[in-house]
């Protein structure tokens, strides 16, 4: 019998807390799922659920834009909200981070981004993009916000359409 998503990615989390960099990365694109697998996991490990695009931009409406792309001032914002939803290091389930894309804030990597927070706790990121060879994909190549991410260094759990 087959794994499901949602055992699969409790394994990975299992599997990278003995790592320094705790990151398992759920890649699919829009509308497979990803929200819903990463809510029943957190709920059934006693995890938090965060979704970032609301948290962050709650946060962004209060800076001048000048703040939002000087490449010190979002990535600071992570990690508070990181602190603020995971005070004890539960894991965190991070979903909605198409803001991070946005070339309005520089295009911030969110793999690294998670990639330095997951020293301190396992953090399960959902990436909205598909896989082409060792990369994910974000947007087309022809948008402004398209952004290639290599993945070859993490665990990776896909999610397609059925």
């Amino acid at each position: 019998m087959a794994k499901s998503f949602d055992q699969s990615t409790v394994d990975a989390i299992k599997t990278v807390s003995q790592d320094r960099h705790k990151l398992v990365i759920l890649l699919g694109v829009f509308g497979v799922g990803k929200t819903n697998i990463l809510k029943k996991i957190a709920r059934e490990t006693a995890g938090v659920y965060l979704n970032l695009n609301l948290e962050l931009s709650e946060r962004l409406l209060k800076l001048p834009r000048s703040a939002m792309n000087d490449g010190v001032t979002v990535p600071r914002l992570i990690d508070e909200i990181c602190d603020l939803f995971s005070p004890q290091k539960e894991t965190l389930f991070v979903d909605n981070i198409e803001l991070l894309f946005s070339p309005e804030l520089g295009k911030i990597n969110p793999v690294d981004t998670f990639k330095r927070i997951s020293r301190q706790r396992p953090i399960v990121i959902a990436i909205p993009a598909y896989r082409e060879g060792n990369l994910a994909v974000y947007s087309t190549p022809d948008s402004q916000d398209y952004f290639p991410i290599p993945l070859e260094d993490f665990v990776t759990i896909e999610v397609k359409k059925e």
